[in-house]
């Protein structure tokens, strides 16, 4: 399971390795849509909190959702008539699939056939129970381990931005 930082921080590092390899550099709107696509899969978690559903890796963490967003982007970048509508899309697209990656790798998987319930990781597949209690709702072990990663999440992100910090790109 990965939260916020480790999502940026993993879509970073995807553009990082993009201008390394082809030694060019990404504009900042290009940034934003990478980086926007790295945590906007967990956007329905504010869904969860505001209303007390249990929303979370549904739609957002789908095939359908990698596919929809961008064409969305494009299409309204192409109404503007700005030339770069398709890579607008495309980091967006890369932001994304950069964010499943990583919830396949750590935690139980995403419903990439979502509505199917099959949830896909790395280290198998299986049927998710939707009435399994989200850790806003589980128990307290539950979430005292969440709260473990969470804590760790925060750590990579401290870390991240005085990493920044030492490379003269952000001020303070």
């Amino acid at each position: 399971m990965s939260f916020a930082f480790g999502h940026l921080i993993g879509a970073w590092l995807l553009g990082k390795l993009f201008e390394v390899s082809s030694k060019k550099k990404l504009t900042h709107l290009t940034w934003f849509f990478l980086l926007l696509g790295g945590i906007l899969p967990d956007a329905d978690f504010l869904i969860d909190w505001v209303f007390g559903t249990e929303l979370h890796r549904t739609i957002t963490h789908s095939l359908f959702f990698v596919i929809f967003a961008p064409i969305l982007i494009y299409t309204i970048f192409k109404f503007l008539d700005d030339k770069r509508s398709g890579l607008y899309a495309f980091s967006l697209a890369s932001g994304i699939t950069a964010h499943l990656l990583l919830d396949m790798v750590i935690g139980f998987g995403v419903p990439i056939l979502w509505p199917s319930l099959l949830h896909v990781s790395f280290s198998g597949a299986a049927y998710f129970d939707p009435s399994t209690p989200s850790f806003l709702h589980g128990s307290r072990d539950n979430l005292v381990h969440t709260m473990k990663f969470m804590l760790f999440d925060m750590a990579l992100g401290t870390a991240w931005i005085f990493y920044l910090w030492l490379r003269r790109r952000v001020r303070f």
